[in-house]
């Protein structure tokens, strides 16, 4: 698995998340792909909205995910965030947007407000989101999630999924440790079944309730990514790109650095 991998401009945390010095960091470090969460105060930002349009035009930056500060539902539609945002776009050739999945949304909504979410060339990213806790909320939510797949991809509207791995093990949801890999892996299954590649969201933490001070580099905190890509590996789910999204640079590269050896040795053991 050659699987490119990348950051957030969560990894500019100290610099108030400042995607121009996220830039800087993935051209040094060598990155392959990377996540702008574009917030409202960045959006009011004019001049930096032009500088970090420029670089990405200037550095052919391709593989760049731009991620909305709003959910998947019908009242992001009527924000002034959503046009401040959608006009942003269009300095781009075919964006890819990433959105969190609203599980308080309807179903019937959710199919209705597509066409809105993947207009003027936009390519339409969808995360697993969870804002409810409990183990029935969880369950209900990862069901909603995969049949907005089933239905919307039966129409020939192609929408792509987001799995944030992390969230699975949280501790709100109440998941036991085998539940929570259960679900993981299916929702992995699902999407490989279909042929949909996963973009992946991760980082690693030394608790369940991913506190960011407790947040450590993949493979050293509770989450079992060993097992996890050895799944991968073994049922040929397509990996699109891993993000990861750290809150700083030094968790970040040693992050790739395990993840790499994670990867290394789950295809040795195929």
């Amino acid at each position: 698995m050659n699987i490119p991998i990348g950051i957030a401009n969560s990894v500019s945390y100290n610099l108030d998340y400042d995607p121009l010095d996220t830039i800087q960091f993935m051209g040094q470090s060598g990155f392959d792909i990377m996540q702008i969460y574009v917030n409202k105060k960045l959006l009011e930002d004019s001049q930096k909205l032009r500088a970090l349009s420029k670089q990405l035009k200037d550095q052919s930056l391709s593989n760049i995910y731009f991620h909305a500060a709003g959910e998947f539902n019908q009242d992001f539609l009527s924000t002034d965030y959503k046009e401040a945002f959608f006009k942003f776009l269009e300095n781009f050739e075919q964006p890819r947007v990433i959105y969190h999945f609203d599980e308080n949304e309807e179903l019937e909504s959710m199919l209705r407000i597509v066409d809105h979410f993947v207009a003027r060339n936009r390519v339409l990213y969808l995360e697993n989101f969870f804002q409810g806790g409990g183990v029935q909320n969880a369950e209900k939510n990862l069901r909603k999630f995969t049949a907005v797949f089933s239905l919307v991809n039966n129409f020939d509207i192609r929408i792509f999924p987001v799995i944030d791995i992390p969230r699975f093990f949280h501790q709100k949801l109440e998941f036991s440790s085998q539940q929570a890999l259960s679900w993981c892996y299916q929702i992995l299954n699902f999407f490989g079944n279909r042929d949909l590649p996963v973009l992946l969201h991760l980082i690693d933490a030394h608790k369940a309730n991913q506190e960011r001070s407790g947040f450590c580099p993949v493979g050293q905190g509770y989450i079992p990514y060993q097992e996890i890509f050895k799944f991968i590996g073994k049922n040929r789910v397509a990996v699109e790109g891993i993000i990861l999204e750290y809150l700083d640079k030094v968790n970040t590269l040693q992050a790739r650095d395990n993840l790499l050896k994670i990867i290394g040795e789950s295809q040795q053991s195929m």
